[in-house]
């Protein structure tokens, strides 16, 4: 793997290599382009050799016949202008020397050391250069041609070979190209693909071989490492399957006893038969050996145990490990439940975070249970009160009064005042009366228990008993549209009305009432009778007379309603329970 990623990539490979190519083209071609150059230029340079020979021919013929001075030196200037030109170039030398190169410099000196000593001077002098000179002259300016043309010739072969190479390297590389591109890229893609095909056969676990180009060897290794995943995927299927069903079971076992504890749970309403019940269904769930929940008491401050299981009763739990929980409901603790375990036994995150759901299920009952209790406690709080209230505003009166009457009964019969003590003894039989009255009534209201179905019977009821006792005249009046009162309003409804009725027959001296129920968008309770009334303004100040009035508007605000009282001297009393809609409770 290391080599692999030292090698050239893909890319550096095919860059290098477009650069060779490339630059050998660039090579030759600029070589051929310079072979050709000095072709075209010795070319010229021969056609201006060949000229120098005219020339010479020229200048004889002009000296031989006594031709003027400047004419000869005209001729002799361009004589020498042409073999300065062609002295000047490398023409004379081909582009790349041969092995047996001929003696060009020396050809070159001897026809310029020829015509500056020899030739040129007998010109000047207008004289004919003898035979000899003439011969030796013509014959190296003859070799210094054939130099020429040697050199060209050797250049035109060059040019030749250089061609024939650039033909030879195109050729070559395009074979190259093909064989690397094949080694490259062809043959791993051949290979990647033999490998997809054994795996579309099946053949999992296949492994093709690393390339050693880096592009080539990433694919190449996450294919084995595709392959290899494939094969182990596909052997342990089966054990894939069966972890899988295993975990499903788990968890609808997990969902099936927190199902279950929560709906027993809610069921049971003493704390220390939900933690036992709690503790019957959790202790196996999870493999503990045993377990116990203590509660924190609030009067005392500290936990104490509540429940158990499998703990001795008289030693400390001898367990290897234990593991405690907090039950909490909404952020108070309310006590811990502490599990105890064999040795190699331990928890999994899911058992943990299933025991704290159902830890906090056992908090949310405990917690119902406290506030069930509180409710009680409070309800029974609120009855006293209520109890009090009636006993001091009308039984203690009464007996407030009944001792006056013993009072002035003793001291009108030490008096001997006989009409007296009659006239007391009439009244200390109508106080015991009426306080046996309250008390009667004061044990009908607390012993009323109603429901949704037998509202109407009690109010029925009530009525029916009013008029038998009293002979007043009742009429009612029931409008009934909507949901029925629940428990609580219902109840509280009946004591009202029952309130209402007792201070008609204590004190209102009617000979008619009017009962009128509307259950609709509100509920309204109305009481009316034309009775004697009183000044509502008074009302505050009047105790003796009205005592019921205080514990009707202490029942009405329990079921969120307002009670009201209208009343005139001489012009009876109206009293008006009324429950808004907004504040109503489904029955």
């Amino acid at each position: 793997m290391i080599q692999n990623r030292q090698s050239l990539s893909l890319s550096a490979r095919l860059k290098l290599l477009t650069l060779l190519w490339v630059g050998s083209a660039l090579f030759s071609v600029v070589l051929t382009l310079l072979l050709s150059w000095r072709l075209e230029n010795a070319a010229a340079a021969i056609n201006d050799a060949g000229s120098l020979r005219t020339q010479t021919y020229r200048l004889t013929y002009t000296v031989s016949h006594d031709a003027s001075g400047p004419q000869i030196n005209r001729q002799i200037l361009e004589f020498e202008q042409t073999l300065a030109a062609i002295n000047k170039s490398d023409l004379v030398h081909p582009l790349i020397p041969s092995h047996t190169p001929l003696s060009y410099d020396l050809i070159q000196s001897m026809l310029l050391i020829d015509w500056q000593n020899n030739i040129r001077p007998s010109l000047l002098n207008r004289e004919l250069p003898s035979q000899i000179d003439l011969y030796r002259f013509t014959g190296n300016l003859e070799l210094f041609i054939q130099a020429l043309e040697h050199a060209s010739e050797k250049n035109s072969l060059w040019l030749r070979r250089f061609q024939m190479a650039l033909v030879f390297m195109i050729l070559l590389a395009a074979g190259s190209m093909i064989m690397l591109h094949y080694a490259w890229i062809i043959r791993p893609l051949e290979t990647l693909r033999e490998g997809v095909q054994t795996i579309r056969r099946g053949g999992f676990g296949v492994a093709i071989p690393t390339d050693h180009i880096r592009e080539f060897a990433q694919v190449s290794h996450g294919f084995n490492q595709m392959s290899s995943r494939l094969k182990t995927l596909y052997t342990d299927l089966e054990g894939q399957v069966a972890r899988q069903t295993a975990d499903l079971a788990r968890q609808n076992r997990d969902l099936a006893l927190l199902y279950q504890t929560t709906r027993d749970l809610h069921q049971i309403r003493q704390p220390k038969q939900a933690a036992e019940e709690f503790l019957a269904r959790t202790v196996p769930a999870v493999s503990a050996s045993a377990g116990c929940v203590r509660l924190l008491h609030a009067e005392r401050g500290r936990t104490g145990l509540t429940a158990s299981f499998n703990l001795p009763e008289n030693a400390a739990p001898d367990f290897p490990c234990s593991d405690t929980f907090p039950i909490v409901y909404q952020e108070e603790q309310l006590g811990e439940l502490t599990l105890y375990f064999a040795d190699g036994i331990t928890l999994t995150d899911d058992d943990r975070k299933l025991l704290h759901a159902l830890s906090s299920q056992l908090g949310v009952s405990v917690a119902n249970h406290r506030f069930s209790q509180e409710s009680r406690l409070l309800a029974v709080l609120q009855e006293r009160n209520l109890i009090a209230q009636g006993l001091h505003d009308s039984i203690a009166q009464t007996l407030t009064f009944l001792n006056l009457q013993v009072q002035m009964l003793e001291s009108a019969f030490r008096a001997g005042q006989k009409e007296q003590v009659e006239e007391n003894i009439r009244f200390i039989k109508d106080g015991v009366q009426e306080c046996y009255d309250d008390v009667r009534e004061l044990l009908l209201n607390f012993r009323t228990k109603i429901s949704n179905k037998d509202f109407p019977e009690a109010v029925a009821a009530l009525l029916a008993r009013f008029k038998q006792q009293t002979q007043i005249a009742v009429e009612t009046s029931w409008t009934d549209d909507t949901v029925a009162l629940n428990n609580d309003e219902q109840l509280q409804a009946v004591f009202i009305l029952q309130e209402s009725l007792s201070n008609i027959r204590k004190h209102a001296h009617a000979s008619h009432v009017h009962i009128s129920i509307t259950n609709e968008r509100d509920f309204v309770l109305t009481i009316r009778d034309d009775g004697i009334g009183f000044d509502t303004s008074r009302l505050n100040i009047l105790s003796g007379e009205h005592v019921g009035l205080g514990i009707m508007q202490e029942r009405a605000r329990r079921i969120r309603a307002t009670l009201t009282v209208e009343s005139r001297p001489q012009q009876g009393t109206t009293v008006t329970l009324r429950l808004p809609q907004s504040e109503r409770n489904a029955a």
